[in-house]
Parts: structure tokens; sequence; C-alpha cells
């Protein structure tokens, strides 16, 4: 079939000739089977009660971890120091949080310890999201201290521990590291993030449409507040534990945040229920 018989859109390839048996692509994303299986699922599947939402998740991280250019993110933190003291001396610092459930037990009602407190107690779960470890790099050392401010970032951020309530810190996080480093280095710093959070919107218009909009308004949200903000990940919050909200937001330079209740929607998201009532949901 000659250039001129295909279909418009099917025409200018190029065909690349390989001796691999396997599949084989320009992106060592798709190349990954760890990480081709969580996109198509992710995307296409449906919310269930018969797996936890975050099943796959170590072996997500596994396969990010193997994959990426650890060399070159390296070199890009090295350039990002220059000018920059308060990153230069926390990435040599290394600083780790010890702290455990039990230490916000005092902490006042209302305050960002307090509300972790009660958010660990009520989940049955306890600080660490996954075991820590003794960084080797500054990029591990930027990856485990992300997870240990997780859950600052819903606090902060404004957003609530339930499906639609993790839009937020995610997209806190694009709009922080990309205001606060290169292009390049936010986007090698936001693999895992745009892994775990794009597919959320694939398969919410095609399973979720009342919930669409929503998700959308949460992003903006999220993306606004971390545009806004200072470099959240410098921070140690785990010293101000006893900060009612509103001050620890102003402490820590998170602007335009308030907090959104996403509890009703986040019900349809986990089909515990099977629609949403019929009032609209109020914008922000």
């Amino acid at each position: 079939m000659s250039e001129d018989d295909l279909p418009y859109l099917q025409r200018g390839r190029q065909k690349v000739d390989t001796t691999s048996t396997a599949l084989v692509s320009s992106s060592k994303y798709l190349n990954d089977y760890r990480i081709r299986e969580w996109i198509v699922n992710q995307c296409l599947k449906r919310n269930g009660r018969d797996l936890p939402s975050t099943w796959g998740i170590p072996s997500l991280i596994e396969a990010v971890r193997e994959v990426q250019d650890h060399a070159r993110i390296e070199a890009l933190f090295n350039e990002a120091r220059r000018g920059w003291p308060e990153l230069d001396r926390w990435l040599d610092e290394r600083w780790l949080s010890r702290i455990r459930r039990d230490d916000m037990k005092s902490c006042p009602e209302g305050s960002i310890g307090g509300i972790w407190y009660k958010q660990l107690v009520g989940a049955k779960l306890e600080v660490d999201i996954i075991p820590s470890f003794e960084p080797r790099s500054g990029f591990e050392y930027f990856f485990l201290r992300g997870v240990q401010i997780h859950d600052f970032m819903h606090i902060l951020g404004g957003g609530g521990f339930d499906g639609l309530g993790e839009i937020i810190p995610a997209y806190l996080k694009y709009g922080n590291l990309f205001r606060w480093f290169t292009p390049e280095l936010a986007g090698l710093l936001n693999v895992q993030n745009t892994l775990l959070t794009a597919p959320m919107f694939v398969r919410g218009p095609l399973h979720y449409p009342e919930l669409f909009p929503r998700m959308w308004d949460l992003a903006e949200h999220g993306m606004r507040v971390g545009r806004e903000s200072d470099a959240l990940f410098l921070h140690r919050y785990e010293d101000w534990l006893d900060l009612p909200l509103e001050e620890a937001r102003a402490k820590f330079g998170v602007r335009g945040a308030h907090t959104i209740d996403t509890r009703r929607e986040s019900d349809l998201w986990d089909e515990r229920i099977a629609s949403l009532s019929p009032e609209p949901i109020a914008a922000e």
C-alpha cells in the first residue's frame, strides 16, 4: 500500500528495524512492564472494594526508582544548589523525622499535629507510609522526605484524607516544584506523582462523569496553592505540630489554601454510594 492510499492520520510513519525479541520503545517508561501494567489498569479500571487503592504502589515505586536517571537528577540538584543556600543546606543535612503517632497525642485540637493525629487514629494508621531507609543521594533524600511530609501537604493544602482529596497534594506538588525548580528537574521529581495521579483523570470521565468537573476544581486549587507558596519541601513541620492550622499556613508560606470537604464525592468515587444527591456540587 502506498503512502497516498493510507488514511490521512496514518501517513508519515517511519519504520524502525530492531533485532529485539521484546517490546522496545524510545520511552523507558513504556519499556517497563510494571509501569505499563499500572497505567493500563489505573486508567481503565473502576474503583472497587476488593483491593485497596494503594495495592500496586510498592511495585510502581520500585519500577520508577529503577528506570530514573539518578545521576542526571543529582547533577540538576547540584546546579539548583548554587545561589540557593537554603536548598544547599537542606540537601547536606538530610534531616529525617523520627516522630511516632503517639508523640502527637497531646497536640491541641485544630493544630496541624492534632489534625494529623486524629486522622491516623481514625484510619488505624501509623506515621510511616513506606519503611524508612538511609538515603544515599540527594534524590533518595528528596523522595523519602517527600513521603514523610505528604500528610502535611493534605492538611496545609486543604485536601481531605480520602479518594478525591489526594488530588490536592498531588497538584500542589506540581505547582510548587515547577515554580522552584527548572522544568527538567521538576518533571523528573514528579514522575511518580504523574503516574499515580494522571490515571485518575482518565477513569474519572469514563466511570464517574458526575465527579469530573469537581476533580478539575481540586486540581486547579492544588496547582494554584503550590505555585503561589514558598518552597514547601524545605520545612521541618514536625517542630511546629502545636500550631493552629491557619497560623501554620502563614508560617510556612502556604498561600491561597482553604480546606475542602470531599467526603461526599469520595463516597461515589470509592463506590460506597450509587450516585450523588441532586444538589449541585458547590464550586470553591
